[in-house]
C-alpha cells in the first residue's frame, strides 16, 4: 500500500512541478514568468534576475508603459518573449539555476517576485577517434564517433513507475498463493 502511495505522489509532485524546467545542452530555453494573468496585471515594469552565491543579478527588463527594454548582463543573449517570459538561447550547464521574475507595482499595489528554476544537462561531446594503419603501399585511416544522450525525464520517471507496479503486482500474486496454500491446509486438517 505504501508503494502505490509513493507512486501517487511521485506522480502528483512531476506533474506539478512547474516552478522548474529542463533543458538540454546548446538549446533554446524559455522561463515563463509564474504569474498566469500577467498580460492583464497593472504594474511599471518586469525584470528578470539571476541568484548567484547568495546575490541577485539583473539580466533584463522591460517597462510596460513604453516597451522600452533595458539588458543589463549583455552576454547573455536573453531577451523577452510571450507573457514576458526570458528567452535564454543556446543554454549550457552554467545557465543552470534559480532565476526571478520581480513584477514592479504601481504605487499602491504590491510588487510580485517569482522565481523558477533552471537545470541545463551536461552537454554530450562527440568524441573522435582517429587511428592510423601505415603499410608499404596504402594508408588506412579509421574514423570512430560516439555520442551518449540523456534519458529524457519522462522516461526516468516512467520506468520508475513500471518497476514500482511490478512489485506490487508480485506482492499481491504472492500473498494470494501464501493464502491459498493456508486454506488448503486448514481444509486438510479439518478432513483428518
Amino acid at each position: 500500500m505504501s508503494h502505490i502511495v509513493f507512486l501517487l505522489l511521485l506522480v502528483l509532485y512531476t506533474a506539478q512541478s512547474q516552478g522548474s524546467n529542463l533543458s538540454v545542452c546548446s538549446g533554446n530555453v524559455s522561463l515563463n514568468c509564474p504569474k498566469e494573468d500577467i498580460g492583464s496585471m497593472d504594474f511599471l515594469s518586469v525584470t528578470w534576475y539571476k541568484h548567484k552565491a547568495g546575490k541577485r543579478y539583473g539580466i533584463i527588463r522591460i517597462s510596460k508603459s513604453d516597451g522600452k527594454k533595458q539588458l543589463y548582463d549583455s552576454e547573455s543573449g536573453a531577451e523577452f518573449g510571450e507573457k514576458y517570459s526570458l528567452l535564454l538561447p543556446k543554454v549550457t550547464p552554467e545557465d543552470s539555476g534559480t532565476y526571478e521574475c520581480a513584477i514592479s507595482a504601481n504605487i499602491g499595489q504590491q510588487n510580485v517576485n517569482l522565481q523558477i528554476h533552471l537545470t541545463v544537462h551536461e552537454c554530450a561531446q562527440t568524441e573522435t577517434t582517429t587511428v592510423s594503419i601505415q603499410s608499404n603501399t596504402n594508408k588506412t585511416v579509421f574514423v570512430c564517433q560516439s555520442e551518449s544522450e540523456d534519458l529524457p525525464v519522462m522516461w526516468s520517471v516512467g520506468g520508475y513507475m513500471a518497476v514500482g507496479l511490478v512489485k506490487v503486482f508480485l506482492c499481491v500474486i504472492i500473498i494470494w498463493v501464501i493464502h491459498v496454500r493456508s486454506s488448503k491446509r486448514t481444509q486438510q486438517s479439518w478432513q483428518s
